[in-house]
């Protein structure tokens, strides 16, 4: 592809005796975990970067397994930065799937995640590991409103001569207790069963669900079923469908280009919702059942109108064959608004690569890409990813004159990963090294962003410098992380001259951010700061 041209290229190996330079990241010793297992002396992947990307860290699990017998020799759960270095490690159980070593964090010190005993939380900064007393597959889920859990769950139904894998949604409580299920028997039939026959061992696999999705706001939860190319809507209080989308639904469906379509994706993965009409999703293409070789796997956005009951693509990147996978996959929306993908299958075709990490911008080129190259008969694989922070991320303020007694200065804010619930901070602002402003703020979910204003209009003359801090709900501030620091800092001059305002605005991807703005007025009164939140 022509962006290879102008992107960097390198390769790294991970041997045992590598030597990581030291980064502190907040409490975080990040070398304290550093393991260096089989896994890591024989693991080798190519990084293609470029500026564009979004600054993080990356969460996943990575398998490593014969290529020939399948059998699994590791499964490690990763942190390692864009460039490769490896801060966190921990390894997991090898049976069962690695579809149901899901995780993600659900605050800004613990992370969820599944194995093949079930559930677990991991706080990064104890090190302690809480079991939570139940299993499932493919994915769990945390109510944050409620302290519970859902999981997924088969459920085997009997028809005549023939056995059928349903799901089951359950909601446990802390203990592990059952406190609520709903059946997907109850709501699909076994006609529904797949034309290429997915099956399960002996059992007709039916639903085969990878996705529970809960939003708080709505006390609905999104439900994928990859098997039937659709996802549904549910009442969290009565267990009842109140739509579906997809081959089985009840709504219109468009491609990108307005066409009307019988079934707009082919087993899905990792249904997430980025906002009140907005869903994303890693499109297989796997049984495309208007053409079987098509063999394109893509990163989906969807739109939907539930008032018109429409649903069209209203953002896809179709990936060349070489990245197509069959099985597994992610799609996550950055806040800069790139896609990051996961082409997770242990090998694609012509290629000797197995899982293919993917960030790519808006207008589809990829900035960002981390492909696992085969290791002799080793190969690696990857189900899901999630890019982050440690601490929130603040960006360089803009400048908004209304007026020489009503100029603000302007910072967009977000939390330190994609969240699924409302966390609560803390913003200080400092005007040459002095405290001149703090309060409360609410990181909005979905990774969207909130902004904190800052009135400048004042009496003193001279050069001037105004500094954000935010810091999350554990107290973590934005300018302790050594390497993604975001201070959203600014400096300005003022005179006593004829008006003359020039702003400066940077986005995001820049370690330390500072700029001038000079501010160049007949009369300047001081005025009470501002704070408001989207």
């Amino acid at each position: 592809m022509s962006f290879l041209s102008t992107k960097k290229l390198f390769t790294i190996v991970l041997i045992s005796f590598l030597t990581i330079q030291a980064t502190t990241v907040q409490s975080f010793n990040l070398n304290n975990n550093i393991k260096y297992d089989y896994f890591f002396e024989v693991v080798k992947f190519d990084v293609t970067a470029s500026s564009d990307r979004f600054e993080g860290y990356n969460l996943f699990v990575v398998e490593r397994h014969d290529g020939v017998t399948w059998a699994a020799f590791n499964r490690t759960l990763v942190i390692a930065d864009l460039d490769g270095n490896i801060y966190f490690t921990k390894e997991l159980y090898t049976e069962g799937a690695l579809a149901d070593y899901a995780t993600e964090f659900v605050n800004s010190t613990t992370i969820l995640y599944g194995d093949e005993d079930g559930s677990y939380l991991w706080n990064l900064e104890t090190d302690i590991t809480q079991y939570l007393n139940f299993s499932g597959h493919h994915d769990y889920e945390r109510n944050y409103a409620n302290d519970t859990y859902f999981a997924l769950q088969g459920e085997i139904v009997k028809e005549e001569y023939n056995s059928y894998l349903f799901d089951r949604i359950i909601e446990y409580d802390s203990t592990g207790a059952e406190i609520w299920h709903v059946n997907t028997s109850n709501f699909v039939d076994f006609t529904q069963w797949c034309p290429y026959e997915d099956m399960s061992g002996s059992h007709r696999d039916l639903t085969h669900s990878n996705t529970v999705f809960y939003d708080e706001k709505e006390d609905v939860i999104y439900l994928n079923s990859r098997n039937l190319n659709t996802f549904y809507k549910i009442d969290h209080k009565t267990g009842d469908v109140i739509w579906a989308l997809g081959e089985y639904g009840n709504f219109t469906l468009f491609d990108i280009s307005g066409n009307e379509k019988d079934i707009l994706f082919f087993h899905t993965h990792a249904l997430e919702k980025i906002d009140y009409n907005k869903f994303i999703m890693f499109d297989n293409d796997e049984h495309n059942q208007t053409n079987i070789t098509n063999f394109q796997s893509r990163l989906l956005e969807i739109t939907i109108d539930e008032d018109k009951m429409y649903a069209n693509v209203s953002w896809e990147w179709i990936s060349p064959r070489e990245y197509y996978s069959g099985i597994w996959g992610d799609c996550d929306l950055l806040p800069n608004g790139n896609f990051l993908g996961v082409f997770g299958v242990t090998g694609h075709p012509n290629t000797e690569y197995g899982a293919r990490l993917v960030e790519v911008n808006i207008t589809g080129d990829i900035v960002w890409e981390y492909s696992f190259a085969k290791a002799g008969s080793d190969v690696f694989g990857v189900y899901r990813i999630e890019r982050f922070r440690f601490a929130p991320i603040v960006s360089t303020p803009t400048f908004h004159n209304l007026g020489v007694n009503d100029s603000y200065l302007e910072w967009d804010v977000w939390y330190n990963f994609r969240s699924k619930t409302f966390f609560e901070g803390e913003f200080y602002i400092s005007k040459d090294d002095e405290l001149v402003e703090s309060g409360a703020i609410e990181f909005p979910r979905y990774w969207q962003n909130t902004t904190v204003r800052y009135n400048i209009s004042e009496t003193e003359l001279g050069e001037h410098e105004v500094s954000l801090v935010v810091s999350d709900e554990a107290g973590h501030l934005s300018n302790d992380t050594d390497r993604y620091s975001s201070t959203g800092s600014i400096s300005y001059r003022t005179l006593r001259k004829t008006g003359l305002v020039i702003g400066l605005s940077v986005g995001l991807g820049v370690s330390i951010l500072a700029g001038v703005i000079v501010l160049v007025w007949f009369k300047f009164v001081k005025k009470k700061s501002i704070f408001k939140r989207k």
